[in-house]
């Protein structure tokens, strides 16, 4: 291996003297002079070209928390070898472990120059758009029933099993949370009708800690492999789900730091619907119910499962009463009156 990553590096004219391998796919390089990250990356001829655009983006808009790739001799941003692909960047130090207050509203605050610096204009049809839309409403719908049989078929049980208790504690709070995605469709469908203009962005695809690194004087966004031109509500649900499933997820602070993003890059009434409703997405809770019986996992392991889709769909639940109270008085029911 160390002969093939060698060999990677001589295209871009590095020659290391110490060579560490950091994780998985990942290389520390140091020439003497200055030190390297080395990355075999999951790109493949279908992706490369999405992932190339990222730092065009980068170098014409000055975005400098994008953390740039070095060029080889040829002039090219990544290396080919043995039908996998490489790419060079700087050393920048580790990802981040663990969030403070200052270090979420930076993350925030680049993210959202970042959305706003690439950002475009595209009308969606209102006929495909809320086609979509409503048809989500009904699966909602289904899922409510779904969850209630669920939990009146555990009930019925002598003895619940540990998954089944937990399943029937959290049921009012998931139920709400189907209630609360079903009032947010409505409400995002009535905004369609006015206005089929949706912003689009260069979005990073799979945000979270690992892919954030933090130096004393900024940070940087690394690992743009899955990048894609989409609602910017995507990488914030993105990130948000990654983030908050653990029982310790800083949750107040992501909430607090919130009003950074929307300094640089202010969300329309419907793209924070939009939001809401990603991060209120039930399926992944109902899919869990559904392979209880037959599930070759443990219990606890199970449970684990359970507990973090739970605390996902919570945050959603914080996050829309956050959205209400600061940036929307409107409800749906005022209309109907």
């Amino acid at each position: 291996m160390l002969d093939a990553i060698k060999t990677i590096l001589n295209a871009y004219s590095v020659q290391p003297f110490y060579i560490e391998h950091e994780t998985g796919h990942l290389f520390r390089i140091q020439d003497g002079h200055q030190q390297y990250a080395l990355k075999q990356s999951d790109l493949s001829e279908q992706t490369v070209s999405m992932w190339e655009k990222v730092f065009r983006e980068a170098y014409a808009e000055n975005l400098y928390t994008i953390l740039p790739v070095y060029l080889t001799t040829e002039g090219n941003i990544y290396k080919k070898h043995h039908d996998r692909i490489y790419y060079l960047t700087p050393w920048r130090g580790k990802a981040l472990t663990n969030f403070n207050e200052s270090s979420i509203r930076d993350v925030f605050q680049s993210l959202g120059t970042i959305h706003a610096k690439t950002k475009r204009v595209r009308n969606i049809p209102n006929e495909t758009f809320i086609d979509r839309f409503t048809n989500y409403q009904k699966e909602t719908e289904e899922r409510q029933k779904k969850l209630l049989h669920f939990v009146e078929n555990y009930e019925k049980n002598h003895y619940m099993s540990p998954f089944e208790l937990l399943v029937c504690t959290q049921y009012r709070d998931i139920d709400f949370a189907l209630k609360e995605s079903m009032r947010r469709i409505d409400q995002l469908l009535y905004e369609q009708k006015e206005d089929e203009a949706w912003n689009y962005s260069l979005c990073h695809g799979n945000l979270q800690a690992s892919h954030i690194l933090s130096s004393p004087d900024q940070i940087f966004f690394i690992n743009w492999e899955d990048a894609m031109y989409e609602y910017p509500s995507l990488d914030l649900s993105i990130f948000f789900k990654n983030e908050t499933s653990m029982y310790d997820a800083p949750t107040n602070l992501f909430i607090q730091a919130f009003e950074s993003y929307m300094n640089e890059n202010e969300l329309s009434k419907k793209e924070l619907y939009m939001l809401a409703i990603q991060l209120l997405d039930c399926q992944p809770y109902l899919q869990l119910l559904e392979a209880h019986g037959n599930s070759k996992e443990t219990m606890i392991e199970q449970i684990v499962s359970l507990q973090h889709v739970f605390r996902r769909i919570l945050f959603g639940l914080q996050l829309s009463a956050y959205i209400e109270q600061e940036y929307d008085s409107f409800d749906i029911d005022d209309l109907e009156s």
